[in-house]
């Protein structure tokens, strides 16, 4: 009898000793972070777009840095052949980049479309009472950006929000009347001109 009550203690003392559960052979691995899914918002205000500013060189080479997977693409505008490097991006975004003062820095961004907004969330399309801008701070678009309103916000004169003017045939100095703006002007691009020194 006290041999089998020693062979119980020993078996009881067995089991007690071993584990529960078996530890795991390898550790587990770390999760990844998720990939990067939707469009990258890219941001104007009075220091550039997202990344780009007056420091940025105006070359296919440093801004396919800066839009990897785009489509960055080098054109000449107007019989002066302005360089004028575009960005386009499967999530609609567009960018029209020129030089200004210095041929060899970004001196202009216009964005005309896709994931793109100004500096207190204005988006693209936005209607003329939704931006918030009164006719005394705009002024008649020129050149390319003629038949167009370009509007800035008090203290900030680098930055610039374009509206359309559908259906607008008055002479192109012309500012069209409220009623007519409320009505009819959407929001349909930023531009961004570099401090001039």
């Amino acid at each position: 009898m006290s041999t089998v009550a020693a062979l119980l203690l020993a078996a009881c003392g067995q089991e007690t000793s071993e584990p529960s559960a078996q530890a795991p052979s390898a550790p587990a691995e770390r999760p990844q972070s998720p990939a990067l899914v939707g469009p990258i918002l890219i941001t104007f205000n009075e220091t550039g777009a997202g990344e780009i500013n007056g420091q940025t060189r105006l070359s296919v080479r440093s801004i396919s840095d800066v839009f990897p997977g785009a489509t960055v693409e080098q054109t000449s505008d107007g019989e002066a052949a302005t360089k004028v490097i575009t960005v386009r991006r499967s999530d609609g975004l567009v960018l029209d980049l020129q030089a200004v003062a210095d041929p060899e820095r970004v001196g202009r961004i216009i964005g005309r479309g896709g994931p793109v907004t100004g500096p207190m969330g204005e988006e693209i399309g936005a209607s003329w009472r939704a931006a918030g801008f009164a006719s005394s701070e705009c002024r008649r678009g020129q050149d390319d950006m003629s038949h167009t309103l370009i509007c800035y916000r008090p203290g900030a004169p680098l930055l610039g929000y374009v509206f359309e003017l559908p259906g607008f045939e008055g002479p192109d100095d012309q500012i069209p009347q409220d009623e007519v703006l409320e009505q009819t002007a959407r929001l349909n691009a930023f531009v961004w001109v570099a401090e001039s020194t």
